[in-house]
């Protein structure tokens, strides 16, 4: 009841602050809802009553999905390329911010390796190709995760350095006192404090791995190694597309990516604030 006890001025301005913020929200979760909609539907449904409900829920779409376009191979092709390139990407951006903020501190090294994020990927794509020509490592899903790892290694370390910076030195100090070596205050100390920076960087770097589709193309030829998203893409039909088995496999693309988000949901928040105040 403390709203009704406010000045008329703050009750009109917390309405029209909450009809803004609900309106923003509705304009951005309805594309999802309608690709959702749209998944149980075919395109007869589509076209004659876009913006309807399904007249009956059928999942036709989805095993037909799922079996025929062999969506089932290339969801699991995804999460190995994707997790491997999480565990690769954790493990040298938190021990790499580890040493430049808190043994070895080097703001060049720091701007050296943030100064990736300028670089765009499209940049990368010949380059890429020739040496893993050279390597023998074309059509290999490997090339796909030491590329993801390379593109995302910039943002990772730019906020995995912030987040490392707002821990407090004394931690680091009393370890030392105790008999820590560097490796044990690592392990035991920082790196189980620092969960929501690496939960921020791990949602992150999964969202664009997950999502990526350029290095698919250029990288992975034979069928068997395709990633969800060539599959996905390779629904649309040349003359034809059939856009109910299309929003199917957006659906299915989509589902790994929002529950990953709830779980970490708090501690991505934690990460992208972490260092924004001190003092």
């Amino acid at each position: 009841m403390r709203f009704f006890r406010k000045s008329w001025k703050y009750q009109v301005t917390t309405v029209i602050k909450y009809l803004f913020l609900i309106l923003v929200a509705i304009v951005s979760l309805y594309p999802f809802i309608w690709v959702l909609i749209s998944s149980f539907k075919d395109n007869n449904s589509i076209f004659g009553d876009p913006f309807g409900l399904p007249v009956k829920i059928a999942f036709e779409n989805y095993k037909e999905v799922w079996a025929g376009a062999d969506v089932g191979r290339n969801f699991l092709n995804s999460m190995i390329v994707c997790l491997t390139t999480l565990v690769i990407l954790i493990i040298i951006t938190s021990m790499g911010c580890y040493i430049l903020t808190r043994v070895w501190k080097n703001t060049f090294l720091s701007t050296y390796f943030s100064l990736g994020i300028m670089i765009p990927i499209h940049a990368l794509l010949i380059p890429s190709v020739l040496i893993f020509k050279k390597i023998g490592l074309t059509d290999n899903l490997f090339s796909l995760v030491l590329m993801y790892t390379a593109i995302n290694i910039s943002l990772s370390m730019y906020i995995m350095n912030g987040f490392f910076d707002s821990i407090p030195r004394e931690m680091d100090e009393a370890a030392t006192i105790d008999g820590c070596s560097r490796s044990q205050i690592f392990l035991r100390i920082i790196f189980p404090i620092a969960k929501p920076g690496i939960a921020t960087v791990a949602t992150l770097a999964f969202l664009n791995c997950w999502n990526d589709l350029l290095m698919g193309l250029v990288l992975i030829s034979s069928p068997q190694k395709k990633t969800l998203s060539l599959a996905i893409s390779a629904l649309k039909g040349s003359y034809a597309t059939r856009y109910g088995l299309l929003c199917a496999g957006f659906v299915i693309s989509i589902v790994p990516v929002v529950i990953m988000y709830l779980f970490f949901q708090k501690q991505v928040i934690a990460g992208m604030t972490a260092g924004a105040v001190k003092g």
